[in-house]
């Protein structure tokens, strides 16, 4: 198996899974509650997204924050590699402005142990830093929009660039760039919230850490390198909201029976949280509360018919793609399961027998006191 397969590799599976599944309404659904009980201190309300994706499920939750605290500034920080991923979530931004008119929105290309302080680890990266500000000008949704287009048009494909780290063979960014956009107008009530190149640094009342990282790698590595930086990024009160597919569902069942040697989730909340307690140093542990874990379902979109009527060909597809994509399969195994066409019986019987398909995601929160 490829070893440097993650959740958002492959862009045709990942975008067929996001608008084929409710995952993100579901997991913004969660949060919600989550939100309401958040206590910002000045200047604003703080909030870190450890990966964006297409941006769907950080759109809802600063509806969220606007819905509970119209009227304090916020500060949406967020990573993300991808430059399609990039150019979808500021196709997506133009009403947040519109609604929250005091909302600075910062986004970078940086690993996790770097995007909460927006600066570079490598030196000689840092001196090629890209700190471009988008200062949006008008008051409405299209001219903040004509304005994204233009930028993403102009300056994204020039600054988001990608090579392979020679160590690992995961992609990372070529040169470091940071964005920040906030509304012209805004700009004297927002002067203590806008981060500078020199100052970057913030703690967070909120960081979402949702899909964050591959589901079969160790539970020391999904610490070291992804829990334990937001863990340190957060604020007194702050809460980071861990969420990552569990299987114990149909779709983990259509894997089984195809691969019946595959354990696409090996280390979950029990060994996380167990290494964590282990390894962190004891003063930071006595500064965290940790949450019970709670089990977020979500669903295959599907028409009444396209079940009740004969499972449709466009179920089974969207099916497939769904489950072999949450379990993290590799293309090589897709493409050799693929060639027998049992795998199509599997999931059509599955999908008759649950009226459907469903998939387990786990939610637990690690709290700085």
């Amino acid at each position: 198996m490829k070893k440097n397969f993650r959740f958002f590799d492959n862009r045709q599976k990942y975008l067929l899974f996001v608008t084929t599944t409710n995952e993100k309404n579901m997991i913004a659904d969660a949060l919600k509650p989550i939100v309401h009980k958040l206590s910002p201190k000045f200047p604003s309300l703080k909030v870190f997204d450890a990966g964006m994706g297409d941006g769907s499920l950080l759109m809802n939750v600063m509806r969220q924050c606007h819905q509970k605290m119209p009227h304090i500034p916020l500060l949406v920080c967020t990573k993300e590699i991808s430059m399609e991923d990039v150019r979808l979530g500021l196709e997506k931004l133009p009403d947040r402005f519109v609604e929250h008119k005091n909302t600075v929105f910062v986004i970078s290309n940086l690993n996790y142990t770097e995007s909460t302080s927006l600066k570079s680890n490598n030196i000689f990266k840092q001196k090629k830093m890209n700190w471009k500000v988008v200062k949006l000008k008008g008051n409405s949704s299209l001219d903040f929009s004509n304005q994204l287009r233009r930028f993403n048009r102009e300056f994204l494909s020039k600054i988001w660039q990608i090579e392979t780290n020679p160590k690992n063979g995961n992609p990372t960014y070529k040169e470091p760039s940071v964005i920040v956009i906030y509304r012209k107008d805004q700009e004297f009530s927002l002067k203590n919230v806008i981060p500078n190149k020199n100052k970057g640094k913030n703690n967070y009342d909120l960081i979402i850490a949702s899909q964050p990282y591959r589901s079969r790698i160790t539970a020391e590595k999904k610490v070291k390198y992804v829990l334990e930086p937001m863990i340190r990024s957060l604020d007194n009160n702050g809460k980071l909201v861990v969420i990552h597919a569990s299987g114990d569902d149909p779709a983990n069942k259509i894997i089984k029976k195809i691969w019946p040697k595959e354990k696409p989730f090996p280390s979950l909340y029990s060994s996380i949280i167990k290494y964590i307690k282990k390894n962190l140093d004891k003063d930071l542990l006595k500064k965290l509360r940790f949450s019970n874990k709670k089990k977020v379902k979500y669903v295959l979109r599907a028409l009444p018919n396209e079940i009740s009527g004969g499972i449709s060909t466009s179920l089974i597809f969207s099916a497939w793609n769904a489950a072999i994509y949450v379990n993290q399969m590799s293309d090589e195994q897709v493409i050799k399961a693929e060639r027998s066409k049992n795998y199509l019986d599997i999931v059509k019987e599955t999908v008759n027998k649950n009226k459907g398909l469903y998939f387990n995601d786990e939610m637990f929160i690690i709290e700085r006191k």
